[in-house]
């Protein structure tokens, strides 16, 4: 299907059978995207092996976000559900009683649940069963819009929960959290796992797994950045692997955001956002949309944004505060719009934003996230900061294809590259603060940092040790891999201030599975 049709957008949908309540449970217990992948493609011999058995919600706090917070793709049909403030009453998921299938005592078991609102706090969730039993409490902190939240089951417990049901209760957190609630009459209906559900995994293939992760909704991320990510992801994997199954889920992945002649998303916030672009973060699937569909209506909406004067004139004498992301997120659509558009104003923009951050934000041979001329730095070395300056510089270079700028940023992506080379680990992954070897590594920008070496070695730009130190982070990665395929040990989302970047906090986040998605297409 064309994204840019008028027909709502299919992805992998189960349709509605007529069972007794004992027959659905019994068929509910057994879904996962085993039963769904030939849909995408797959054959039967490489499905996989993890079940993801859904529960059904029973009784939950009748609350709305406060306006104007959005649940995600509420427009689908997609609902959701609260977890209610500190006091109030519980949320429960029912059980499949007798109906339960199942736990092998070898199984890697996990609850889970996918946030339906972005979250800007530390919450923690208690999780019992029916009858008192406490299985432990489950944190969410400043979660991100479709960011899956877990909790690991021994398989004694998964049978608790599979057969009784769960009792969710805020035990701290200012507000009520909303998750993905079953939307059966949704089109498309969310992908199990981002409903309520129960993972059992018996000893497998993570990187097996990973790949069907990758064809499913649980992909779909707030738009922007973080979207922008995924799709980049999945269109160089494509691309790489002149696969016409995944280019044609690139555009339909694409069709939950762009519609017919716009754009219509929730912003990084939560907020309702129609034709237009809310911030300098958001601008990155323009670059998709432009490699895939470059007619559409809406490439003119990120045009006029990227060239407005707010965000292409940078003046950096004045003080300004940059942010690294701008490479990645404005720069490199920019770049590729220049060349899909046949303009050269665009591609003097894109110049102007690496050249006005390589002013700002590098400060003797470090990076910082954010920084002015005035004198303010935040966030040195700032894993996924570097991430975006490093991936976003390569790109917006190798979309340009121009060779008086790739002499001029040369040295620059050299110097950048020797600096992380004598930064990487031994397991191939980078600390959340590079220089700093007390830190704890970030799965997610250091995806994104083994790219950009290994798009520039391809490019001819750098070493051979450079394409090793890229298949040695990939080789890192997997290790990540949870038994069903996301990525985990990414660091949260830079909501909760510098302390929650220090510290040992790490989540589940499919936006860096994009980044690893880039990864593998760049190795090939």
């Amino acid at each position: 299907m064309s994204f840019g049709s008028n027909q709502t957008p299919q992805f992998m949908n189960i349709q509605p059978l007529h069972f007794s309540r004992r027959q659905c449970l019994k068929t509910l217990s057994h879904v996962s995207l085993l039963g769904l992948g030939s849909r995408l493609g797959f054959s039967v011999e490489n499905s996989p092996a993890a079940q993801h058995i859904a529960l059904s919600l029973g009784e939950s706090p009748d609350v709305a976000p406060e306006v104007p917070l959005v649940p995600g793709f509420l427009r689908f049909g997609w609902k959701s559900f609260a977890v209610g403030n500190v006091g109030s009453a519980p949320t429960t998921l029912h059980g499949l009683g007798e109906a339960a299938p199942a736990v092998p005592d070898n199984a890697e078991c996990r609850l889970r649940l996918t946030n339906a609102v972005d979250v800007r706090n530390d919450y923690a969730i208690e999780v019992s069963t029916p009858d008192g039993e406490v299985i432990g409490t489950l944190p969410v902190r400043f979660a991100a819009l479709y960011q899956v939240q877990e909790m690991v089951l021994t398989p004694a417990q998964a049978r608790q929960v599979l057969k009784k049901g769960a009792v969710l209760k805020l035990v701290n957190g200012p507000a009520p959290l909303w998750f993905f609630a079953p939307s059966p009459e949704a089109s498309p209906t969310p992908d199990v796992l981002q409903l309520p559900h129960v993972l059992i995994a018996p000893p497998g293939d993570p990187m097996t797994e990973f790949e069907h992760r990758l064809r499913g909704l649980v992909m779909l991320q707030g738009f922007g950045w973080q979207s922008g990510c995924a799709s980049e992801g999945l269109l160089d994997l494509a691309e790489a692997r002149k696969d016409d199954a995944l280019l044609a889920l690139v555009d339909r992945y694409l069709s939950m955001y762009f519609t017919a002649d716009g754009v219509a998303f929730e912003s990084p916030r939560s907020h309702p956002v129609k034709d237009r672009v809310g911030g300098i973060e958001e601008p990155l699937p323009w670059a998709t949309l432009a490699r895939r569909q470059p007619d559409h209506p809406a490439l003119e909406i990120g045009r006029k944004f990227l060239s407005s004067d707010k965000i292409s004139k940078h003046n950096v004498s004045l003080g300004q505060s940059l942010t690294t992301e701008g490479n990645y997120t404005a720069a490199y659509p920019t770049a590729v719009l220049s060349r899909v558009l046949k303009s050269e104003e665009l591609a003097t923009i894109a110049l102007r934003q690496l050249e006005a951050r390589r002013l700002t934000n590098i400060h003797d041979g470090d990076v910082y996230q954010s920084a002015s001329m005035a004198g303010g730095k935040h966030l040195r070395n700032w894993c996924r900061g570097v991430c975006w300056y490093y991936l976003g510089l390569v790109r917006t270079i190798q979309a340009l294809d121009d060779e008086r700028a790739t002499q001029s940023w040369l040295p620059e992506i050299k110097r950048v590259a020797a600096f992380l080379l004598h930064h990487q680990r031994e397991d191939g992954l980078w600390g959340n603060f590079i220089h700093d070897p007390q830190s704890v590594t970030d799965t997610s920008g250091s995806a994104g940092l083994a790219t950009a070496l290994a798009r520039a070695h391809a490019s001819g730009w750098l070493k051979d040790d450079s394409h090793k130190a890229a298949q040695k982070t990939l080789a890192g990665l997997a290790k990540h891999l949870t038994p069903d395929g996301l990525l985990g040990g990414a660091a949260q989302s830079n909501k909760g201030g510098t302390a929650l970047q220090e510290g040992s906090y790490r989540v589940i986040y499919q936006m860096g599975m994009g980044l690893q998605a880039q990864l593998i297409a760049a190795l090939k």
